[in-house]
């Protein structure tokens, strides 16, 4: 596997410099599939000498990255996130419009069903869910400007910035597709308010940068994209809204100066949680569950938490469960195995998700079960 090595900052193109490294850290945040070999890299965490931006140094090709889909969405907290973003942006979008990742379609199908929208044309690899309006055009690929051959009223998409390798340069290619007061209307996550949480899905082998409010002005504005609005799905993730102006003359200052401290007190809390974890544990594996085949999971391993602590990792994908976890030997369970356990224990660190699913297993499976969180 041939890594690609930031050089320089995607902000400023300033130096880097390497502040932490979590070793042999698997790239897929998911399952295995049989017979593949899994695969890792460092995880190494750089900080920009000159604007303080956070990132990650290696990066993972894109083609082994995304080569299953990552569109399930599943859960309560993803369903109000979608229901909430289109409601959102019900009054600003008419006309022709691109969506990209939204493979899921949950989006295109809502937005379909505004009558001044005449086409939505969505770019996604993955399509596991069916189209309900023949407005909707899909385009198999990752999102392709020679593939669109007239300019946009709207571009949509829901946390996909976060998942740019090059954010400056990657949004103005794709804002250059609008018209002049064309709109950009998306959702992101606020990577700097997840990791003051210590949120673990936060910064990944996906998530590649330290993505804060402030920054997305600067790499919105940077396209040459000013402000409309904005509303907050929670402290953790944001809808906005930009409108194209080439007549603008946006002013761009690069000071992301903070995030070294809020990373550092993500690393420092990780190491001693694991420790505090440990400590709580039962002794006897086969009362003992950790919840989600997914990046909670593997950065608890990653920081040092043993798996044979476990019998099973639980998650409530049905696509996940009876396979084991990426760079794991811990097979994945559903939660409804707690059922006929007498007093189950439970690590449950699913940041914005844990009281969802603990709230889940309480009232609909064992309501013995205990947790760690």
């Amino acid at each position: 596997m041939n890594l690609t090595h930031r050089k320089q900052c995607i902000m400023c193109k300033g130096e880097l410099e390497t502040m932490y490294k979590l070793k042999k850290f698997p790239i897929y945040m998911g399952v295995s599939t049989p017979n593949v070999e899994d695969k890792y890299s460092d995880k190494v965490f750089a900080t920009c000498k000159d604007c303080g931006c956070i990132q990650l140094e290696k990066l993972i090709p894109l083609d082994i990255l995304y080569n299953k889909s990552h569109n399930s969405a599943i859960g309560k907290v993803w369903e109000q996130h979608h229901n909430q973003f289109c409601d959102f942006v019900k009054n600003h979008t008419y006309g022709n419009i691109v969506e990209i990742g939204g493979g899921n379609l949950k989006v295109a199908n809502t937005i379909a069903k505004n009558k001044a929208v005449k086409k939505i044309t969505v770019f996604d690899k993955f399509f596991p869910f069916d189209k309900k309006s023949d407005k909707i055009v899909l385009q198999n690929t990752f999102f392709d400007s020679s593939l669109i051959h007239e300019k946009l009223d709207g571009i949509i998409h829901t946390h996909l910035i976060e998942h740019l390798y090059n954010p400056l340069e990657q949004i103005k290619e794709i804002a250059d597709n609008l018209k002049e007061g064309g709109l950009m209307m998306f959702a992101s996550p606020l990577i700097d308010e997840m990791l003051k949480d210590n949120y673990t899905n936060a910064m990944n082998f996906e998530h590649t940068y330290l993505i804060s409010e402030k920054m997305i002005i600067n790499i919105l504005n940077h396209a040459g994209m000013e402000f409309v609005s904005k509303k907050y799905f929670s402290k953790h993730s944001a809808f906005f809204i930009f409108r194209k102006n080439i007549n603008l003359n946006f002013k761009i200052s690069h000071d992301y100066s903070n995030d070294f401290n809020i990373i550092k007190g993500f690393f420092d809390f990780h190491e001693k949680e694991v420790e505090r974890i440990k400590s709580q544990i039962d002794t006897d594996r086969n009362n003992t569950f950790i919840f989600g085949a997914h990046i909670f999971t593997q950065y608890l391993l990653g920081f040092g938490l043993s798996e044979d602590l476990f019998l099973n990792i639980l998650d409530n994908d049905p696509a996940k469960q009876n396979n084991k976890m990426y760079g794991s030997k811990l097979e994945v369970k559903s939660p409804k195995i707690l059922k006929d356990i007498e007093k189950p224990l439970v690590v449950l660190k699913a940041a914005m998700y844990t009281e969802e699913i603990k709230k889940d297993i309480l009232e609909n499976i064992n309501p013995n079960t205990r947790f760690i969180l």
